[in-house]
Formats: structure tokens, C-alpha cells, sequence
């Protein structure tokens, strides 16, 4: 089905698809007319009619609208029966289909006994869409009146634009007739539409702009009771909203009224409480279901009951704001500061309403037979545009329903506006159903798709019905698979440097690694990597001869909705500063080699900053860590064993635990319906040994625009086949990747050799003769991590302090003051412990700072310290050993020979919170898998971090040790490596 444009006068700008054409009609001599139902919009198109040179006779219950007539030239009758006798056309602009049935059908008096023959009825009122046929088929059926032609032609524009004929006006009915009745409504119209589909589909159509003109109405009315409520200027509110993308052509329309606080009923709340009937009922009868065009009739009912029905529907904030009905108008002239956020948060939910509101109505039209492009060509130019409206339409058109901002995003936007609404009694009623909706579709899966996604909430043919099968897999041998494994068939001893030719020949792009904890560094050398990312910084590591550089985002750290926050922040920066200097970039979204991370929130940041990439590489491979990837499957080492991924400890996280050891399973357990089966491929290690580069260069063009494709590996060697043919396929083809990989991917990627364990006399800068002693400070509470502190006891003990940080005694204390950085300060356990670090650090003694191993639960706090005030949190419990360990740091006033964090975020915290490092250069591994990073100089960039502090210490050896890397003695041999002989 579609439209065609039969008018367009005086110009304006439409956007129409190559369907709609436009027909040139000659006029007609110009026929009498019988004008049923002189409102507020009928008496001004029937007095445009007598002004365009037709006869009209004019009825209506009020004798006023009458009298208007007759003083305008027209004649006035006292009947519907006597209106239209002589007449060749026929207008009903009644209100509702109750008075339509009274007007032709009343004894005596009714239209339809004085009807002349052939005479036409052009109904203008909206209805349901079955109410012209009904309506026809009564005069036909009923009253053997089968002369009589019927036209569906429901108007909008309101009041002004009546009286000077600029209306719209939606038509559908038999072509001949349709031709017929052009003069007049032309004459009436400034946007004439002929919707195909017989009698009904333009009151279908119009059905749809007022399910949206409806919604807008309700929600603009909502967000401006919360912005009143909150504090907001609503003056300089509404001014922001008309610039931007939450506006909606009823918001532009309605809200001065609300800032006037004038109820002067324009359009009155007693036309939309039969609008969204019509709607509603409309959905009842298709059993399709409409969740929000029900709430918001529900809105509408609520302020006839209270008895607003016969104001402007601009009134309805009032609803919202009981107490205080003119508060919208109040808050005019607030003054109060630090209102942004609330005001972006409301912008956030006009927005999100607008575009649920937009695809429940697209739904409901294609289910009625309309389709989306003539609904988007029409809607775009009504009463029912909004630009959410006219960005999803255009989404669901070109069947993209993954750009934009994801569905989980924009749910975690939403819920930080339902939970400010809530801080102030304020009720959300819109905002609460489309909050739910999107709970829904994210329960569905759908949370890593983008809006216009949410069309298959209303189309559930389309929701994915893929089962996800979680396949067991069981440990198995090294000697097993290395059996297994088919013979190497092509030369890979040139691998290397034919990767570093190629990056040489390569001078304007760089690989940004974005890496959710410090322990992404442990397989390159002699690259920076930054922990702080203004765009200065980051536009001068791109101006540095290096093919990449890393960012220490330690998101794994984060909340999943804060981690997306700074990812997205930083590609914006990233991509800010490529633009100043000229020069392209791919990222590394660097994760855990045990697949703990935010995967989905981090590749939906990607997306929702730089776009989709052409595929998604995923490589988790760690050759250090025996982190292997076999026919798809991760597998963790343990000694000679292989064990699938799901099967260790580290699959039982509480953040970040998962179920499939197949990635490909694992793929869609952690990122729903983004990814179907059918998106994601896999390099096999049959492709990698015997197919090559030829092989390789094949999956890569396979995969589909915005897929996955899986790499399998067990050694380095593997890693750089793959590398190589995935440079030559980018540049040859021009596809941009994005990758989401182990760190044996960087190296392999930036063609970075192995090294040698660096021992403290092979570093060139640093001071041998320094006579401190080394610092090594433990928080990773993994049993990895607690064998190899316990085995570093064991070992080094009589050269060793060993300070523990008692977090039930902390937890103790904290309950005794206001908040954890005045604890932090005022501890005397924290300030013993710095003092005695200090003076054995100075001595020249090893000091290892370590937290207590023991759990601890709310329960066992409140037990310990049952007599004090301060109520104790979780969140206090997982903050308080971190901040701890970065206190101690931040206040020794020894420069340690070196410092040693083990655990990924010990390590960060000691970093960026501790040191205050802007920039270091990574030297190296200490160990396979520990790297060492190297505290540049302070003349080398301005000294100070983010929140101003001074950097701690410079030409320092930080050494990265991951809580899950080495066995049980390793720990103990580095530290004895770097021991002070």
C-alpha cells in the first residue's frame, strides 16, 4: 500500500518515496456544498469554501457557528436532512462516529432522506477505520440509497490552518469518486494524500498520527511536570528541547500553552480521549497489543474524571502535578544551578518515549496494511513527527535495527530517570511503560541491538527463537590435542617481519588498545600506555613514530553501565584527536583471556561511538597463560591439562560468570540476539596450518557486515598467520575491523617480538645503586594468587615484612566515621602500617603489604561492631581494601626500589591512584606474562593527573602481576630476581 501526493500548495518540503507521485487535476466547475458539523475546524473550512467561490448550505447544533455562516455568505439549515438536499457534495465533519450515525441516520431529520442522487460524502471526521464502510453500507443496504458515493478523508492541522484551507488531509476511497471530489478538497488543503487500500486506509493512517500526536501530547506534558518538579527554568527547557532530538511537533505546539498556563481549549482533552479510544480499540479488535498508546488513554480518561475535559489538551499537565497545577508556569524564571543532568535526563526521556511511541505505531499500521514508508512520508509533515519518529522510521526502512544507541544503554539511561522521578514522588506514567518495554526486550536478548530493534517486541514472528545449547566439553591433555593437531604445511619463520614491513608501509594508522585492567601489556615491549585520555595526550602518542599505543581503562573494575560511560568517552576522544592529527585508528577492546570482562557493554560502546565495524575479531588466545582456543572452544591450563573455560574457577564470578566454554555459545549467552548463529565464523586451526594465508584471507571476506569471527590458536606462530593476511585484507579491501582479543593478539597484531625476562641491571635508566627496598602490595584474592603470596612467605620470609591490612578491623573502624577517605585518613592501623613500610623500605628491607584473605560478609561486620552507629554496605566492603592498599602507597615517604602489585586492579589502583601515572613505557616482562612498566620522567609530559596531584615517583619499575598467571612459585622467583643483592 502507499500514497500518492495530489497536492502540494503552497510549497513546502516533503521527503516522499519514489511511490508517491504527484497528479495534476484540472478543476471543475465548483458544486453546491452541504457542511455537516461546524466546530472549532468545521466552521472555518466551510467559510474557506464560501471564500474559494463555493455554494454552501451549513448545519450544526449551535446556533452560533450558524450564524457565523450565514454573516460569512452561507446559508444555514435546521436539519441534516435539509442541509443537503441540492447538494452534489456532501462534508461531515462531525466529532465521532455516534454524532455521524445521528446526523444521516435520525428519524426524519437524518442526511441520509434528503441525499440527492450520485451525491457524494466526503467523511472528515476521525473514526475507526471499518466506520465508511459501515457507514456506506447502512445508506446502501438500509436505505436502498445505492446512488450515494463515500470518501474517507479525516483532516488535521487544527483551527488556523482550517480557515485558511493548509489543512492535511488524508483520502482513500474509489479513484473515480476521488477525482470527482479534488476541487474541494484541494481547496481545503495545503497536503493532499491519496492512500490506497479502499475505504478506511486514510482513517488508518490518521489512526496512526494520532496514536503519536496523543503520546507526544501525554509525554511532553510529563517531562515538563518533572522539570517544574526538579527546579529546571521550563522556559529555557523548552528552548533547549526545540534544538535537539527529543522534540516532537506537539512538544513545539503544546508546551507554551503549559508555560502560560492558558487552557483555552485550541484543541480540547475530549478529542484525544476519543482519538486514543479509536486507537486502543483498534488494537483490541486486531489483538495486537499497545502498551502505550493504553497508558496514555488511560492519562486522558484520568483528567476527564477530574474534570478537565473541556480544556486545552495542553492542560493535561496537570494531572501530573496535583498539588501544584500551574508549576510548569512558576518554574519560568528558577534559577537554580547544576541543573544539567536533570535536564539531560529529560531530554533522555522524551527521546526514548518518542521512539517507542513511533515503533508501536509503525507496528500498529503495518498491521492494519499500511506500509512503513507511506506512514514515514506522511507522518514526517503531521501532527505526529518527532525526530525520533522520522530516525527509527528511516532505521527500519533500510532493515538496520543495529545502529544507534543500544537497547540496554538506553534502558540504563531511562532507569537513571525513573530513579530521580523517584527521589521526588514524581509519577512517570509514559515513562514507566516504556522503561518496562525495554526491561522486556533486553530480557529477550535484544539488549545489544539498537532501537529500531524493538519493532519485534510488536512483530514477535521476527524475536529470535534460536535456542542457545550449552555444550559440555571435558579436560583433556596437551599431549592429547598436540596429536591432534594437523602438520604445519607453508613457511611461517617470515611471519614477523613481513608484519613489520607491512605496519612500516603503513604510516597513517594507528592500533589503539583499549584495556580493561593493566595485564593487557604482558606479551609487548617498548610501547606506552596511558592512563588518562584528554585529548592532547592522546593526539601526541598519535603523532609518535609507534603503530599503537594502550589506554588503562581497568573498566573490569567498573559497574557494567559505568564501564560503557568511560569506554564511549574515550573513543570520543580517540576519534577526536586521530581527526586533529590526520591519522586513522583500529581498537583493541582488550579482555580477559578467561572471558571475564563487559563484553557486550564494551562492543555496544564500539559501536555506538565509531559505528559497526565491518567484523568483530575475537581472539582470546594467551600463549603465556596456556589460554588456548581449540575448534572453538577456550581452554585454561592447569599444568598438563587443558580445562574448558566454563569448567574453572573463573567462569563462577560473581560479575562476570558465564556457562559455555564454546565461543560461539559464548557469544550469544553474553550478547543475546546481536549476534545470531548465522553471524559468527571461525579461523580454524585446520585454516591457520594447512590453508594459510589464502585460507584466512577466505573467512575474512566471508564474514557478515558487523559479524564475529573466532580465531583458534595454541602458539604465537598461530596468532601471526592470522595477522598477516588480516592486514593485506584490510588495506586491499578497505574494511575496518575492530577487535575483541587476549593480549598474544597485540603483539601479534603490531608485529612485536618475544623477549627475554628483564632482570632490574638490563634496564639502562635505572639506578642500580638505589638502596631501598622493593614494595610489594597484594590484593588479588584468587587462590592463584593467595598459593603464590603464601609461597613467597614461605620462601623469602626472614627477608620479608609482611604487613597485613586487616579488612574486618577497617570495616570496624569505618563504621565509627562519616565516610571511607576519612577513615582512610584518621586510621592509626593504616598509619602504623605506613610508618613501619617506610622505615623497612628505607632500611633497605622487601616489604610485602598484603589484605587479609579471610571473606567478609555483611553479617560478620555487623556481628564485630554491632555497638556502632555506621551502617555498613556492600559496597563499603569491596571499596575499603582497594582504597587501603592505594592509601598505604600514596603516603610512604620512601621511593621503594621497585613496586610489584598482584592482582589487575591492585595493580591499576597502584597506578593511576597510588603513583599517579599519566604515561609509562612498558619494558618488558619481568616474568611470561608479567610485564614491567617503566614511571617516565616528569619533564617527559606535565607531571600531574587528572584530579591535580603530583606523580608520586618517576624512573620506577612497576611490575604487573596478574592474580591469574604462573604457578605457585612464581611470584616468589621474580621477587627474588629483583631482591637487593
Amino acid at each position: 500500500m502507499f500514497c500518492t501526493v495530489l497536492s502540494t500548495y503552497p510549497p513546502i518540503r516533503h521527503q516522499h518515496t519514489s511511490k508517491i507521485q504527484v497528479k495534476l487535476v484540472r478543476m471543475a466547475a465548483k458544486p453546491n456544498v452541504a457542511f455537516i458539523g461546524l466546530g472549532a475546524m468545521g466552521v472555518g473550512m466551510a467559510v474557506h469554501l464560501l471564500q474559494d467561490s463555493f455554494a454552501v448550505t451549513g448545519f450544526d447544533v449551535n446556533p452560533m457557528a450558524l450564524e457565523k455562516l450565514h454573516a460569512m455568505g452561507g446559508a444555514a439549515a435546521s436539519n441534516p436532512r435539509e442541509c443537503v438536499q441540492g447538494a452534489s457534495f456532501v462534508i461531515c465533519m462531525v466529532a465521532n462516529s455516534a454524532q455521524t450515525e445521528d446526523a444521516f441516520f435520525a428519524d426524519s431529520t437524518g442526511a441520509v432522506f434528503g441525499l440527492t442522487q450520485n451525491a457524494v460524502v466526503i467523511l472528515c471526521s476521525t473514526v475507526a477505520p471499518g466506520f465508511p464502510v459501515e457507514i456506506l453500507g447502512r445508506i446502501h443496504q438500509d436505505f436502498q440509497r445505492t446512488g450515494i458515493q463515500l470518501l474517507d478523508c479525516p483532516v488535521s492541522g487544527g483551527t488556523i490552518r482550517a480557515a485558511r484551507g493548509m489543512l492535511t488531509i488524508l483520502s482513500s476511497g474509489p479513484t473515480d469518486v476521488l477525482n470527482i471530489a479534488q476541487p474541494i478538497l484541494k481547496s481545503m488543503s495545503q497536503n493532499l494524500y491519496e492512500i490506497e487500500g479502499g475505504l478506511g486506509a486514510a482513517n488508518k493512517v490518521k489512526l496512526v498520527n494520532q496514536h503519536l500526536a496523543g503520546v507526544h501530547i501525554a509525554v511532553s506534558a510529563e517531562a515538563m511536570g518533572l522539570a517544574a518538579t526538579l527546579g529546571v527554568n521550563t522556559k529555557e527547557f523548552y528552548q533547549t528541547i526545540l534544538k535537539g532530538p527529543a522534540c516532537s511537533w506537539m512538544f513545539e505546539n503544546r508546551v507554551p500553552h503549559m508555560l502560560s498556563n492558558d487552557w483555552t481549549p485550541h484543541s480540547a482533552i475530549s478529542i484525544f480521549v476519543k482519538d486514543m479510544r479509536i486507537v486502543t480499540s483498534e488494537g483490541l479488535l486486531q489483538d495486537f497489543p499497545l502498551y502505550i498508546a493504553s497508558a496514555t488513554e488511560r492519562l486522558y480518561q484520568y483528567a476527564t474524571w477530574m474534570g478537565y475535559e473541556k480544556d486545552d489538551d495542553a492542560s493535561l499537565v496537570r494531572i501530573f502535578l496535583t498539588q501544584t497545577p500551574s508549576l510548569v508556569s512558576k518554574a519560568t524564571h528558577c534559577q537554580i544551578p547544576d541543573n544539567s543532568r536533570a535536564s539531560e535526563l529529560i531530554c533522555q526521556l522524551l527521546e526514548t518515549v518518542h521512539t517507542l511511541a513511533a515503533v508501536e505505531a509503525l507496528a500498529l499500521g503495518n498491521k492494519l496494511g499500511i506500509s512503513t514508508d507511506t506512514l514515514t512520508s506522511i507522518i514526517s509533515n503531521a501532527a505526529g513527527a518527532s525526530e525520533s519518529f522520522k530516525k527509527v522510521a528511516s532505521q527500519i526502512l533500510a532493515g538496520d535495527l543495529l545502529s544507534g544507541c543500544t537497547i540496554t544503554h538506553t534502558r540504563n539511561k531511562l532507569k537513571e530517570v525513573m530513579t530521580l522521578a523517584q527521589m521526588h514522588n514524581y509519577p512517570l506514567q509514559l515513562t514507566a511503560t516504556t522503561f518496562q518495554l525495554l526491561q522486556q526486550a533486553v530480557t529477550y536478548g535484544m539488549g545489544g541491538e539498537g532501537q529500531a530493534a524493538l519493532l519485534k517486541l510488536w512483530t514477535t514472528s521476527n524475536l529470535s527463537t534460536e535456542p542457545l545449547h550449552i555444550t559440555e566439553y571435558d579436560p583433556v591433555t596437551l599431549s592429547e590435542l598436540y596429536s591432534q593437531f594437523p602438520k604445519v604445511e607453508h613457511n611461517v619463520e617470515n611471519l614477523l617481519c613481513n608484519i613489520q614491513d607491512h605496519l612500516q608501509a603503513e604510516q597513517d594508522c594507528n592500533l589503539v588498545v583499549l584495556d580493561d585492567d593493566p595485564t593487557g601489556t604482558q606479551t609487548c615491549h617498548d610501547i606506552n600506555v596511558l592512563t588518562m585520555w584528554d585529548v592532547d595526550l592522546l593526539a601526541s602518542e598519535f603523532r609518535s613514530k609507534s603503530k599503537g599505543f594502550f589506554i588503562l581503562t581497568n573498566s573490569r573494575a567498573l559497574p557494567p553501565n559505568e564501564a560503557r560511560t568511560l569506554v564511549s568517552e574515550i573513543l570520543r576522544n580517540v576519534s577526536q584527536a586521530a581527526d586533529m592529527t590526520g591519522k586513522k585508528f583500529e581498537v583493541v577492546l582488550r579482555g580477559d583471556s578467561t572471558l571475564r570482562g563487559h563484553f557486550l557493554e564494551e562492543v555496544e560502546s564500539y559501536i555506538d561511538t565509531i559505528g559497526s565495524p565491518d567484523a568483530w575479531i575475537l581472539a582470546p588466545f594467551f600463549g603465556p597463560g596456556v589460554r588456548y582456543t581449540i575448534d572453538d572452544v577456550q581452554y585454561v591450563g592447569d599444568r598438563d591439562t587443558l580445562i574448558p573455560a566454563a569448567k574453572t574457577p573463573f567462569a563462577k564470578d560473581r560479575t562476570f560468570g558465564y556457562r559455555s566454554s564454546n565461543l560461539r555459545e559464548w557469544v550469544r549467552e553474553k550478547a543475546g540476539s546481536r549476534f545470531s548463529s548465522k553471524d559468527i565464523l571461525s579461523v580454524t586451526l585446520e585454516d591457520i596450518r594447512l590453508g594459510g594465508i589464502s585460507a584466512i584471507e577466505q573467512k575474512l571476506l566471508l564474514v557478515p557486515k558487523g559479524g564475529i569471527l573466532i580465531v583458534n590458536a595454541v602458539l604465537t606462530e598461530n596468532m601471526r598467520m592470522f595477522s598477516l593476511p588480516l592486514l593485506e585484507v584490510r588495506k586491499k579491501h578497505k574494511l575496518r575491523f575492530a577487535y575483541r582479543t587476549g593480549a598474544s593478539f597485540v603483539s601479534s597484531r603490531l608485529g612485536i617480538p618475544e623477549k627475554s625476562a628483564i632482570l632490574p641491571r638490563q634496564i639502562p635508566t635505572f639506578e642500580p645503586t638505589r638502596r631501598t627496598g622493593g614494595l610489594i602490595i597484594a590484593g588479588s584474592y584468587v587462590p592463584k594468587s593467595t598459593k603464590q603470596v603464601q609461597s613467597l612467605i614461605q620462601r623469602l620470609g626472614g627477608s620479608l615484612t609482611t604487613l597485613t591490612v586487616e579488612v574486618p578491623v577497617l570495616l570496624v573502624e569505618l563504621r565509627r566515621y562519616f565516610d571511607i577517605p576519612t577513615m582512610l585518613r584518621d586510621s592509626p592501623v593504616l598509619q602504623d602500617i605506613v610508618a613501619r613500610a617506610s622505615a623497612d623500605l628505607q632500611d633497605g628491607k622487601d616489604v610485602l603489604v598484603m589484605t587479609s584473605r579471610d571473606l567478609v560478609t555483611l553479617d560478620s561486620v555487623n556481628s564485630w561492631a554491632s555497638e556502632s552507629s555506621k551502617q555498613i554496605t556492600n559496597l563499603d566492603i569491596n571499596n575499603l581494601a582497594a582504597n587501603a592498599l592505594v592509601h598505604i602507597v600514596r603516603h610512604l615517604n620512601v621511593c621503594p626500589r621497585y613496586l610489584l602489585a598482584k592482582g589487575g586492579v591492585t595493580s591499576s589502583d597502584a597506578a593511576t591512584a597510588g603513583i599517579a601515572i599519566k604515561r609509562a613505557k612498558v619494558l618488558g616482562q619481568a616474568a611470561p606474562g608479567v610485564p614491567i612498566w617503566w614511571c617516565q620522567r616528569e619533564e617527559d609530559f606535565k607531571s600531574q593527573d587528572q584530579g591535580g596531584r603530583k606523580v608520586k615517583w618517576t624512573e620506577l619499575p612497576l611490575i604487573i602481576f596478574p592474580g591469574n598467571v604462573g604457578d605457585d612459585d612464581s611470584l616468589a622467583d621474580v621477587v627474588e630476581q629483583w631482591t637487593l643483592r
